[in-house]
């Protein structure tokens, strides 16, 4: 499928969604959000893809909301019609990478600012070049957060400093954001790239139910209580103690060997 606003790459059991706006420092609008869920999809359904990274196009990763559209449709578009495409479209989009059964790294290669760097946080995993900034930056253009960064900071961060974050509109660097916690990694501008890659091809080398079940659990986890998330380890562990993949773990381990995951 050919995509207006963004590109998506396949190699190696690794797909890249990389935000092709970069005129506008990769701001969302024309038909970036639909092209995102349709490559989500795409990239939920294809077998032979085990992980996914998303960057952005140029010198930024996404510089948030495009303020001219904004500007034109908080005048022709209704609350209730604007609610109602906030919650259908825009925010399928963290829904989508969040309940996505396979790993997601974003590719933090520049400015990551307000709806930008919500998406981010959606993600599983952040690699961050040296040049990378995030920002919550709604507060001065009095708006509220979108695209859920008011749940995802504060349990990355906890909610003092997500409030600071949210009420001074200041925008970080790559260090202080790994030192917050945001941040896996940062590398410098010129091997983000490789060093995201390198990770992600270790990834997705590993068996892809057993991390979508991981992802699944952990989060879930985050929700509840402790008695409850022991109750969804024990069942994943039974599936998996039937599958092939853990049977292919054990003989590899045995044979000194690294395992070949089928996902079956």
């Amino acid at each position: 499928m050919a995509y207006e606003d963004i590109i998506l790459r396949k190699e190696e059991g690794v797909a890249t969604i990389i935000f092709n706006r970069p005129d506008s420092l990769n701001a969302i609008g024309g038909r970036m959000r639909e092209n995102v869920l349709d490559a989500v999809q795409d990239v939920k359904t294809d077998k032979n893809i085990r992980v996914l990274v998303v960057t952005g196009a140029g010198k930024a990763f996404c510089a948030g909301g495009n303020l001219k559209e904004m500007e034109r449709l908080s005048v022709e578009v209704g609350l209730v019609e604007r609610r109602e495409f906030v919650r259908n479209v825009a925010h399928k989009i963290v829904e989508n990478i969040r309940g996505l059964e396979k790993p997601v790294i974003a590719l933090v290669n520049g400015p990551a600012i307000g709806a930008g760097c919500n998406i981010a946080l959606a993600c599983d995993l952040r690699i961050a070049s040296e040049k990378a900034r995030f920002g919550e930056g709604f507060i001065n253009m009095g708006l509220v957060s979108d695209y859920g960064g008011l749940y995802f900071l504060p349990r990355l961060v906890g909610p003092a400093k997500a409030l600071e974050l949210y009420f001074t509109g200041d925008v970080i660097d790559a260090k202080e954001a790994q030192r917050l916690g945001i941040v896996n990694k940062v590398a410098p501008h010129e091997e983000a790239e490789r060093t995201t890659y390198e990770l992600a091809n270790r990834i997705a080398k590993k068996s892809p139910l057993a991390l979508g079940m991981i992802k699944d659990i952990l989060y879930k986890g985050l929700n509840m209580d402790m008695v409850t998330e022991l109750d969804l380890e024990a069942n994943a562990n039974s599936i998996c103690l039937k599958t092939e993949d853990h049977r292919e773990g054990v003989r590899a381990f045995l044979e000194k060997r690294e395992p070949v995951f089928k996902g079956s």
